[in-house]
């Protein structure tokens, strides 16, 4: 059996239509280019999001709230610390990334990899609690040749695509919350909220 590093993504037998029940969670460790650019993203013009201040929470590695915080700065939304002061909760309850078995040859050794990615989230009002957008998932794959011969390359490649998979689940995110549309209210207390596509699920990357 191929011994993997540390830092290797874990490694499951692929299921594909089960693929969500055996996913391994695991917080992948990668370095965040000092720039959106030096990862790839490419801004496609700007976001119309409801919100001026938003805090981000939940259980998320750095290199995604350093994504997140790039973007929403870029859309001139600002990042904050504090509940109170924010107009809305953005709360990733997980993260995960993982690779599975897709394929092996007839000598019995791997050949192909599936890369999934994928976080889970939901937004809240920050002073009421009041959940604006359910809990939903956003999710990427991508598969990838194994050669036994050229590991090291390997891990490199899967690390690669495990950052350009993020920038592309931040970018659906930010599709997601701009979904959410403030109604007319009745009312001076402020304006309904609701979103216009709460918890539909992303088409996986082929």
């Amino acid at each position: 059996m191929t011994q993997h590093s540390k830092n290797q993504l874990p490694v499951t037998s692929m299921t594909r239509r089960h693929w969500l029940g055996g996913l391994t969670m695991l917080s992948v460790a990668l370095g965040l280019s000092a720039s959106l650019g030096a990862c790839g993203w490419r801004i496609r013009g700007k976001i119309d999001l409801p919100y001026k201040k938003i805090l981000v929470s939940g259980s998320l590695t750095p290199e995604l709230k350093n994504m997140i915080v790039m973007v929403l700065n870029v859309n001139e939304i600002q990042v904050v610390e504090v509940a109170k002061e924010s107009d809305l909760v953005l709360e990733i309850m997980s993260e995960q990334n993982a690779k599975q078995v897709l394929s092996y040859n007839t000598a019995g050794q791997i050949t192909a990899y599936r890369i999934i990615s994928r976080i889970v989230f939901r937004t809240f009002d920050p002073i009421t609690g009041i959940e604006i957008m359910p809990e939903s998932d956003i999710y990427q794959m991508r598969d990838l040749e194994f050669n036994q011969s050229n590991i090291q390359s390997f891990d490199q490649m899967v690390n690669d695509y495990v950052a350009n998979m993020r920038t592309d689940i931040v970018m659906q995110l930010m599709r997601r919350l701009a979904s959410i549309k403030k109604l007319p209210s009745e009312s001076s207390s402020g304006s309904s909220i609701i979103p216009s596509a709460a918890n539909s699920i992303t088409t996986p990357a082929k």
